[in-house]
């Protein structure tokens, strides 16, 4: 039986890799994609790998409740359907950088609640899926930019003379606080941060300034290609020598030192209830 795995930020950069990675490992994907021509145009790309693997795209968006909820209903009926319950890889992609201060129609932060509040909800929801596998993975897509961020609990979302780079980096901290407080509460679900290093993508062209956009440009020129990450990340996926490591954080498949705040497990807990009392509000 395939193994099936749910890749977000799936129709380009890290996330596009990733699923055509694992397509040709013969896994069948479920993917998220904001827009029916998107998801068309991905699936077009993907048919010679789908002789051996299915692909199903789940249209929507992750920067508020109400629509990360409907995606989360749809996914569950789609894997009670057609996979008995089971998911064996979720894979925690999509991530936004926004300039200026934007709040969605929740009022949270646009890049907390994308980068953060998603995952945490997408995570969760899923954990009764991911515990009818045999061999469970979860994968968070963090950054090196959460070296160099802090924790505020009275400005967790960065409402509060609200910078870009401040907001983009904290975020990326919360994932790696994140995975280390799930490994903690759920022993049993292997999961991982990811550090995907300076890569081509365009994740810094959409919802910024024109001067951040080429900013932007200027610094992943220098980057990798999607894939060379993407390959790390297929590796944690599949191979059984990391489900020992879990709760760690990872570069090029390795696991390295995170933020030493990441290894506070009072500041990680408490992320963790206080994502539950803005998601519960």
């Amino acid at each position: 039986m395939n193994k099936i795995a749910l890749i977000t930020g799936a129709t380009s950069g890290i996330g596009y890799a990733n699923l055509e990675l694992l397509l040709k490992e013969k896994i069948n994907c479920i993917a998220i994609a904001r827009s029916l021509e998107k998801a068309g145009k991905v699936k077009e790309k993907m048919r010679p790998y789908l002789e051996d693997a299915s692909l199903h795209f789940v249209i929507g968006d992750l920067s508020n409740k109400r629509q990360t909820l409907l995606l989360i209903d749809e996914i569950k009926t789609y894997l009670d359907q057609y996979a008995d319950g089971r998911l064996d890889i979720l894979m925690n992609i999509a991530g936004i950088v926004s300039s200026g201060l934007h709040l969605n129609e929740d009022g949270n932060e646009l890049t907390f609640a994308t980068n953060h509040l998603s995952v945490f909800m997408l995570t969760t929801a899923l954990i009764p899926y991911l515990e009818k596998s045999i061999d469970p993975r979860i994968l968070v897509v963090s950054s090196l930019s959460h070296y160099r961020a802090s924790i505020n609990f009275n400005n967790l979302q960065n409402k509060k003379m609200y910078n870009i780079l401040k907001a983009y980096k904290r975020s990326k901290l919360y994932n790696v606080l994140f995975v280390k407080a799930f490994h903690q509460k759920y022993l049993h679900l292997p999961i991982f941060a990811i550090d995907p290093g300076l890569v081509k993508t365009e994740i810094g062209l959409k919802n910024t300034s024109r001067l951040a956009a080429w900013v932007w440009k200027l610094r992943v020129s220098k980057g990798t290609d999607a894939y060379y990450p993407a390959h790390f990340m297929v590796r944690i996926a599949l191979d059984p020598s990391y489900v020992t490591q879990s709760g760690l954080y990872f570069k090029e498949g390795i696991a390295k030192k995170s933020n030493p705040v990441t290894y506070n497990m009072h500041v990680a807990h408490r992320l963790w209830d206080e994502t539950m009392s803005i998601l519960n509000k």
